[in-house]
């Protein structure tokens, strides 16, 4: 008798704990998790924080934090021993124990490395606690937008000769290059159509002959850089040859970093399919400096490798889109006779094209 009433009285404790917990165990429980920053190349290392608080007087003897997260981001070895990693080929599932006593506060640091170019979200986090018995109790899920872009690894390969004609200025004046008013080097005389903003009165009263301020020359070529995701002429949707088009992406990373770093303007165009805006056409504008630049790797960034228009029509809606002659840098793993044709329409509309092929050596002017 007395066993059965002990039997009773203890499983009426364990219930009671049990409602206790699942009613305050999570109250007040604070999560965050965020990256030490947005953005990072390829093979960067970022530090994943991570902070949890137990904010009230009552003790949480366990407290298990599961997430997923993108296989792409490699956690170091180093990691917490209480953080067990179960990876898989796209995702890695994460799960770790903790025990807060009240008021206690744990912040830890992962270190991270970016393994592949891409846009990771931190989306879900699922916090579950339980009682002393180790019952379940309670579980509440929390949402995050916390972003992290990985900007594609810059590539310039050795053999990519960039056109001289064009992009090394050896061109018409009137088309090439152009007068920089914010950069003076020196003074000369006046000439016929100067203005009179551009007078060095100092010079003038020095030599008693008017003098204008002699500004140096700066280029405006625009470069658009077309990639197409295709893998080979006929594919349909899938494409099974992603090495070759994340290398075509790293190259295009890498050519509009040296045109734009070294005073010219690059654009960015493709046929693929960006991770926010399935349906949208893929053009960024060429333009100059470091603000478009990092616009244009994000884009690359952002980038699916999914296919949404075969690259024959594409190029001949790009076409469409030019309102002035545009060197075309194309980056494809194949030209066929379609492609051939969108090429010969852009060469009849003023515009300079040249082919490197992705799976060959050298390029083809289609010029």
């Amino acid at each position: 008798m007395t066993a059965y009433w002990f039997l009773i009285i203890t499983g009426l404790i364990v219930f009671i704990q049990n409602r206790i917990f699942k009613a305050v165990s999570l109250r007040r429980v604070r999560y965050s998790r965020q990256f030490d920053r947005r953005t990072c190349f390829e093979g960067d290392e970022v530090a994943l924080v991570e902070t949890i608080a137990n904010e009230k007087r009552f003790p949480l003897p366990w407290l298990r934090v599961e997430s997923l997260l993108s296989a792409s981001l490699r956690f170091g070895h180093d990691h917490a021993s209480n953080l067990d990693i179960s990876a898989g080929q796209f995702l890695q599932n994460h799960r770790s124990f903790f025990s807060l006593m009240p008021w206690r506060r744990i912040r830890r640091t992962h270190h991270v490395k970016a393994s592949h170019r891409g846009c990771y979200e931190l989306s879900t986090v699922t916090l579950s606690t339980g009682d002393l018995f180790g019952l379940s109790a309670a579980s509440n899920t929390l949402n995050f937008s916390e972003r992290l872009i990985v900007y594609p690894q810059p590539v310039l390969p050795d053999d990519l000769a960039l056109p001289p004609r064009s992009w090394q200025g050896d061109m018409s004046v009137k088309r090439w290059v152009v007068e920089d008013p914010f950069r003076r080097i020196g003074v000369r005389p006046y000439r016929s159509g100067d203005s009179l903003r551009q007078v060095n009165w100092s010079a003038t009263a020095r030599t008693g002959d008017l003098q204008v301020h002699q500004l140096d020359t700066t280029a405006d070529y625009a470069v658009l850089i077309v990639l197409n995701v295709e893998d080979h002429a006929e594919v349909w949707r899938t494409i099974n040859d992603v090495d070759t088009i994340e290398q075509g992406i790293r190259i295009a990373a890498g050519t509009a970093t040296h045109l734009i770093r070294n005073g010219m303007e690059a654009g960015f165009a493709s046929n693929g399919m960006l991770k926010d805006e399935m349906q949208s056409f893929i053009h960024v504008p060429p333009t100059g400096g470091e603000p478009h630049l990092f616009g244009i790797l994000e884009t690359m960034s952002m980038l699916l490798i999914e296919r949404q228009l075969p690259f024959y029509e594409y190029l001949l809606m790009l076409s469409e889109r030019l309102d002035q002659p545009t060197d075309l840098l194309l980056l494809s793993t194949h030209a066929d006779d379609r492609v051939v044709e969108a090429i010969d329409r852009l060469a009849a509309e003023g515009h300079r094209v040249i082919v490197r092929l992705l799976h060959a050596e050298g390029e083809a002017n289609a010029s």
